[in-house]
């Protein structure tokens, strides 16, 4: 009994000193914002509102904060000694890309849900294995459908490559099936709007979460692109993203494991075109 006894105290001690190292705060909280783990789905609607698939991708990505820098990193597998991933800056961001496929069947193959680890340093410090998993939900497809995305302009719809640039501009879209708040994550499932003119400027983003500032949730239905941030003549590519949100944090810093949707739809204002020649 006393040796039953030793062993159930070693068992706790070894789970308390795990839990705590868990709980300490790495010095990289610093520089991180976020990191994200995926599976997505990949669309583009046409003006009629056909969908076209481009792609399932798997992607992982850690997104510093503000003032923060990233150095380097990679990504890894709990599950697989052999599986590893670098991670490369895209602005300022660094991203790591897995299989795009054309099918769901083959991208669970070559990626399948579990475990995976980020290993990154920044300027403040090091990680090393932060865990993050990745399981499809049973209210989620195979993979996520494409939503339908709809323009208006004071209240009416309109023509994608029909935009009138003096007035502001509505985005709306149809929900994911199954989008919620999900039982253990600190986040409601999250919605990215994006619009890019033809010249490449980033003319409109919905927001993020964890940096103080507004962002959307499965909750929304719509975003509004200000007539102001709008020019005559110039073609957009407009996305709308949803994205289940499962958040697990590690000393500090969350990790939102994710299926997500995109959808890509070309709009144009009207007005000739001041677009640089494809």
């Amino acid at each position: 009994m006393k040796f039953l006894l030793n062993i159930t105290s070693l068992t706790m001690i070894s789970l308390l000193i795990s839990c705590s190292k868990n709980d300490e705060i790495n010095p990289v909280n610093e520089d991180i914002l976020f990191l994200v783990l995926g599976k997505m789905s990949i669309y583009t609607q046409d003006i009629i509102g056909n969908h076209t698939l481009r792609d399932h991708h798997f992607v992982a990505e850690i997104m510093p904060k503000k003032t923060g820098e990233i150095l380097s990193g990679t990504l890894t597998s709990a599950d697989d000694p052999d599986f590893i991933l670098p991670f490369n800056p895209e602005g300022r961001q660094f991203l790591a890309h897995g299989a795009r496929t054309l099918t769901p069947e083959e991208l669970h193959i070559a990626h399948p849900d579990g475990t995976y680890l980020f290993n990154y340093k920044t300027p403040n410090g090091e990680m090393t294995t932060q865990p993050l998993k990745l399981k499809r939900r049973d209210t989620t497809d195979i993979m996520p459908l494409p939503s339908t995305l709809l323009l208006t302009q004071n209240g009416k719809s309109i023509i994608p490559d029909l935009i009138n640039p003096t007035q502001d501009l509505t985005i709306h879209w149809t929900p994911m099936n199954g989008n919620m708040r999900a039982k253990n994550s600190e986040l409601d499932d999250l919605i990215f709007v994006l619009a890019f003119d033809c010249f490449g400027n980033n003319i409109a983003h919905s927001g993020r979460p964890y940096n103080g500032k507004p962002f959307l949730t499965y909750k929304d239905t719509e975003f509004t692109i200000p007539a102001h941030d709008l020019k005559e003549g110039v073609s957009y590519n407009l996305i709308v993203e949803q994205a289940t949100a499962d958040v697990m944090r590690h000393q500090g810093v969350p990790g939102i494991a994710t299926y997500a949707t995109l959808t890509f739809l070309d709009a144009q204002t009207s007005g000739q075109s001041t677009c640089p020649s494809k």
